[in-house]
């Protein structure tokens, strides 16, 4: 040890007791024999502090996923890794906690609400620091997440210099997509920086084949034909993350960031039916070829400031986005004798814009307290024009000009006290009221503003067992909400190409209350010191006013689904995870580790009939099995994500077949020296297809879709460089 650090630590292990012998009479000291004479002692230092856990140390409990899990399949999008953490499923790229999406699962990016615009499906795992899972709420996040809140965590500066770049292909018989991407970061000074980037690329084809058939009640088949689809396009794209800080002095830091994404596409393909029993519409579309192109842009800047300040810190963010999302979409509709002619063009401009502010001050207390207290607030609006032109055979041509301009406006304020009562036992309790203010402009519309608001308690306790080490004990209890979209709650109404009761338009409802929900959550969980673990937990919603999408046929023949606040209805679910590392039973197992868990999910509607009357189409049993092998510079790994299907009932008439999905991934990495790593995968290994059907039952019979989209095993290689 250099003798600057001896001195350093001797002085910091000894500081107690020479304090108390500086105060006490002593007896002369002898005179010390020359430097020369002395011998030389040697003292070691040792540090036994436990490595902090956020998932067993944190009051509030969270699963936290860092960048090496995140970055372990070399994923090239957000949902295929998310589908392999515990709890989480992903449906047709919707992402859900205790088997609920639509708005009862809150996702956000860095602690807010993703930008408008911004879109996670250009996001890269290679940008974000790490995601945090957290099943029961928190004041300090929005508490529109009555099945639990998912926090993307993006890269932020860096202590040290980062160099690296990533290159990645993916190849299946459905698609051809390559990457680049990389981090620059590093610090000169009080300043700090770093810049995370990709850019990509590919080709989608897509198939897909289906069926509608209509049956009488007397059993006879009406109606019955088969539906095929085959198209393809081109995409690109780019998503750019700079951010500096500034350390002013020891109290005040600021940092500015900014976010860019853009991306385009192109697409074309042709649908094509065949009649086999009865006859469909007058006239009746066979072919329908069409093509599709879009651009979007979306760019984001934001200014924090960080001070300690009044004992306490303060930290100040300042953010304001701007989006753009151009789409032109061009079918031709010809019937069977092509005898007739439809040509349809949709073009939609939508322009949404956001400004918002965050303030959170933080201070410890006495009696080992820590206080959270903070406001945020936030105005969005949106412009958004649809041009809609149609031509059919010789007549007029009709062409409609659709404005709408929603504009949402958000205040919410919190307090939040963190309490160490005692060394087994800790305390969080707050509260965060929460207002909402959507007025939905439309051409031929009136402008009426629709108020909410909600206040919302919250309390979690975390004991850990004094005479069971890494044995513990959690308990949450909140009320949380889901708040209309501005789609539900204006008038506005958006027409179906071609419109059927599985295609119906779309209208809104200006008397949409939100859902409330009384919840509870408990978990008995037991950590051990390598990294294993074991946690069952059970958690229970209370919800009023639940919104349900509503399907009506009109007097002109034409379907439509509105929502409503329709009664009550009640989530249940249980959760276990266990995590081990398997060298502890022998050398044999060294390096070898397996990661399991499982959660059932249950929900019932109080005025959907059952059975099956399930909470939007809750999923109701998924789990996750993985295995990890780390070897000298080799590391693999295998991974099951599952979820179970079944029929759902969504309304008296309307019930859906939920698919149950196994994905299979793999990987392999091989670090070739200490900068160089190259990782091959397998995704979706055993090529299973996306499949779904969709029921009605009235009097005129029993209509049922059924179609299944074509999926392949995607094969992936990555290379991973540190300059």
């Amino acid at each position: 040890m250099p003798p600057s650090l001896f001195r350093l630590a001797a002085t910091a292990a000894f500081l107690p007791a020479g304090a108390v012998l500086a105060q006490s009479p002593v007896a002369p000291a002898a005179a010390a024999p020359p430097a020369a004479d002395r011998p030389v002692q040697q003292v070691e230092v040792k540090g036994t502090a436990s490595r902090y856990d956020p998932r067993r140390d944190d009051t509030a409990g969270k699963t936290v996923l860092d960048a090496a899990t995140i970055r372990k399949y070399g994923d090239d999008n957000i949902y295929d890794v998310l589908k392999r953490a515990p709890g989480v499923t992903v449906t047709d790229r919707t992402i859900r906690l205790r088997g609920l999406g639509a708005g009862y699962t809150q996702l956000l990016v860095d602690g807010d609400r993703p930008p408008p615009g911004f879109s996670l499906d250009a996001l890269s795992p290679d940008q974000i620091e790490r995601i945090e899972i957290v099943r029961a709420a928190s004041a300090e996040y929005s508490m529109q997440a009555i099945a639990g809140t998912i926090n993307i965590v993006l890269r932020k500066g860096v202590g040290k210099p980062q160099r690296e770049a990533r290159l990645n292909a993916t190849r299946s018989p459905l698609l051809k997509n390559g990457s680049a991407g990389g981090t620059w970061g590093g610090h000169a000074g009080a300043w700090s920086y770093v810049v995370t980037g990709t850019a990509f690329g590919g080709h989608n084809d897509f198939e897909s084949r289906g069926s509608d058939r209509l049956t009488a009640p007397d059993g006879t088949l009406v109606q019955a034909r088969s539906t095929g689809y085959r198209g393809g396009g081109a995409y690109r794209g780019l998503h750019l993350l700079p951010r500096v800080t500034w350390k002013i002095d020891d109290d005040n830091e600021l940092t500015l960031a900014a976010g860019l994404q853009a991306s385009s596409h192109t697409w074309s393909g042709t649908t094509r039916n065949e009649n086999l029993v009865g006859a469909f519409g007058d006239p009746d579309w066979i072919d329908m070829p069409g093509s599709t192109s879009s651009d979007q842009w979306m760019v984001r800047g934001e200014a924090g400031w960080t001070a300690k300040i009044a004992g306490g810190k303060l930290a100040l963010t300042l953010a304001a986005e701007r989006s753009r999302d151009d789409s032109d979409n061009v079918t031709d509709y010809v019937d069977a004798g092509r005898r007739h002619h439809l040509a349809r063009d949709w073009d939609t401009v939508y322009r949404p814009r956001r400004t918002s502010l965050r303030a959170k001050f933080t201070r410890a207390l006495a009696d080992g307290h820590a206080l959270a207290t903070g406001v945020d607030a936030s105005r969005e609006r949106s412009d958004d024009t649809r041009i809609r032109f149609d031509r059919q055979d010789d007549l007029q041509p009709t062409r409609v000009v659709e404005g709408f301009v929603p504009a949402v406006t958000r205040l919410a304020a919190f307090v939040q006290d963190e309490w160490t009562i005692a060394p087994q036992l800790s305390v969080v309790a707050g509260g965060r009221w929460e207002g909402v203010r959507t007025a939905s402009a439309a051409a031929g519309l009136a402008n009426a503003p629709v108020r909410s608001h909600v206040a919302s308690p919250v309390a979690q306790a975390l004991y850990k067992f004094p005479h069971a080490p890494g044995l513990q004990a959690r308990l949450a209890l909140a009320r949380t909400y889901k708040a209309p979209t501005v789609d539900q709650l204006t008038a506005r109404r958006y027409l179906a190409p071609v419109n059927t009761r599985f295609s119906p338009d779309a209208g809104g409802n200006p008397d949409l209350k939100p859902e409330l929900a009384n919840g509870i959550d408990v978990a008995l969980e037991r950590f051990w010191s390598d990294g294993a673990m074991v946690s069952v937990g059970g958690a229970q919603r209370l919800i009023g006013d639940t919104i349900r999408a509503r399907l009506d046929q009109e007097a002109d023949g034409r379907w439509i689904v509105r929502p409503l606040n329709d009664g009550a209805a009640r989530v249940r679910t249980l959760e276990a995870e266990v995590k081990l590392a398997l060298g502890r039973y022998g050398a044999a197992l060294a390096g070898l580790d397996v990661r399991a868990s499982a959660a059932r999910n249950w929900s019932q509607v109080a005025r959907v009939p059952g059975p099956d009357n399930r909470l939007d189409a809750q999923t109701p049993l998924s789990a996750t099995v993985g295995v990890d092998y780390r070897r000298d510079r080799l590391s693999a790994g295998a991974s099951l994500a599952f979820q179970r299907g079944g029929r759902v009932r969504i309304s008296a008439p309307q019930s859906r077949v939920a698919q149950t999905r196994r994905d299979v991934d793999l990987y392999a990495a091989w670090k070739v020296d200490a900068r160089l790593q190259l990782r091959f995968t397998l995704n979706n290994l055993l090529g299973t297809d996306t499949v779904s059907e969709n029921v009605y039952e009235d009097a005129a019979g029993v209509s049922r879709q059924s179609g299944r989209q074509r999926a392949a095993t995607r094969v992936g290689v990555n290379l991973e460089w540190k300059l």
